[in-house]
């Protein structure tokens, strides 16, 4: 694929810009403490620049997410390895309270077909049961899955565990989610999973 040039491609590092300084605000503070007009000032843009890109905060957010997604979901050839790191990542990832509060917020908002979210979650989804279900082939190739494993089914419902797990840990109060995300990976994968 060619690399996008001339104002197509300044549009996209302005987008990219205003999608990293939100994400970074969001971290630090949270997505209902952080005005339009902070993340335009970091990013080193005008409010109206942001609103022509994004045309609500919301949209914005949503930006940040996928942000998000793109520095730390495995991509197709990285699948190595997201079994064993499933509760290390879990761990982590109830860490960054101001991130998690959005990211369930709008999950939430999203269930509804409508809503500017849907999307980004449906291919959310996707791209994390493929890279999943890519790492339990690989791990019954090893042989330290079963075969009889359904491999899209097990990364569903791991998945799945994971958000739940998650906004349950979030609404409190804090318990040791790496050990319960490691305990269903055993009980569906098999004791060897994790070694």
């Amino acid at each position: 694929m060619r690399e996008k040039r001339g104002p197509y491609a300044k549009s996209d590092q302005r987008r990219r810009a205003l999608s990293e300084a939100a994400l970074q605000l969001v971290q630090e503070r949270g997505h209902r403490a952080v005005a339009v007009s902070e993340i335009a000032a970091l990013a080193g843009a005008s409010e109206p620049t942001v609103y022509y890109h994004y045309p609500t905060k919301e949209s914005l957010l949503i930006a940040a997410l996928q942000q998000h997604d793109d520095e730390n979901i495995r991509e197709r050839g990285a699948e190595a390895g997201a079994i064993a790191d499933m509760g290390d990542r879990a761990a982590l990832g109830v860490q960054r309270t101001n991130f998690g509060r959005l990211y369930n917020e709008l999950a939430g908002a999203a269930a509804d077909p409508e809503h500017p979210a849907n999307g980004y979650f449906q291919r959310r989804w996707e791209r994390s049961v493929r890279v999943v279900a890519t790492d339990i082939e690989r791990l019954q190739e090893a042989g330290q899955v079963p075969r009889e494993v359904d491999a899209d089914q097990a990364a569903q419902l791991l998945l799945a565990a994971w958000e739940g797990l998650q906004l349950r840990w979030m609404q409190g109060p804090p318990f040791d989610i790496r050990a319960l995300i490691e305990s269903h990976i055993r009980v569906l994968l098999g004791p060897d999973a994790l070694t």
